[in-house]
């Protein structure tokens, strides 16, 4: 009898240590399952416009801004990206199509964020499309502004390279590619101008507390990053809907 208790003793044992086991497991697995969905709804627009989602604006355009679409525009819709910035390469094609269902109501503004401490060559790319427009006008900083994102994952993944390294092996290519003059593209991409002119994005960006590349405005007000092209829309729409009511009142 004694050795059957124990046997019976030694058998509720382990099975309350299987039934510990189990419970921690399910908590634990639980808690990773809530961390994920929360992980993975934070770039979300109903995360984001959550109470902690703060709405910061940023200066009118002028003429000293890159833009496309139509100048004219009741709504804008401007960016502040990286062209190193991973994320921001992903909303690149999102922004194209937008430009192209969007081009006769909206005006579409891309103004420097580069991230310098995180992307090592995120300052000299931004001086590319700088240079690009300078020597070209706007036709040629959207070229290379395109092109620098198309081939992100070209010019931007060998961190063993300077950024002297990174223009002389692609962005002079690429800045070819275009139909700029290379020796003018390589003078202008050290301009006092340039460094300037993103400098000043760079500042107004500060000004409006941005923390992250992409950040969007529309009409000059920050809004959460859209999950996609729908999204956009959807964002879009209510703004120049509102334009149009707005207008109509008058």
């Amino acid at each position: 009898m004694k050795n059957g208790n124990k046997i019976n003793n030694a058998g509720q044992a382990n099975k309350a240590t299987i039934w510990f086991i189990v419970g921690f497991i399910v908590i634990v697995t639980a808690g990773a399952i809530i961390a994920g969905a929360y992980s993975s709804s934070t770039g979300s627009s109903a995360n984001n416009a959550s109470s902690t989602f703060v709405a910061t604006t940023v200066p009118a355009i002028t003429a000293a801004d890159w833009s496309e679409g139509n100048p004219n525009a009741k709504v804008s819709l401007v960016e502040y990206g990286d062209f190193e910035c991973p994320a921001c390469g992903e909303y690149a094609p999102i922004i194209q199509q937008l430009v192209q269902n969007y081009s006769s109501t909206v005006q579409f503004v891309f103004r420097n964020f580069p991230l310098y401490t995180v992307h090592p060559f995120a300052g000299v790319s931004a001086q590319a499309a700088e240079a690009a427009g300078l020597e070209g006008g706007a036709a040629k900083y959207w070229a290379m502004h395109d092109i620098l994102y198309a081939k992100q994952d070209e010019w931007s993944t060998n961190s063993s390279l300077t950024p002297a390294q990174v223009v002389s092996q692609y962005l002079d290519g690429y800045a070819q590619s275009i139909g700029l003059n290379v020796n003018t593209f390589n003078s202008d991409i050290n301009a006092t101008s340039v460094a300037q002119k993103i400098q000043a994005d760079v500042n107004s960006g500060t000004a409006a507390q941005i923390d992250h590349t992409p950040t969007f405005f529309v009409n000059l007000k920050q809004i959460p990053n859209p999950t996609g092209l729908a999204d956009f829309e959807k964002i879009l729409d209510v703004a120049l809907a509102s334009s149009s009511a707005a207008s109509s009142s008058q």
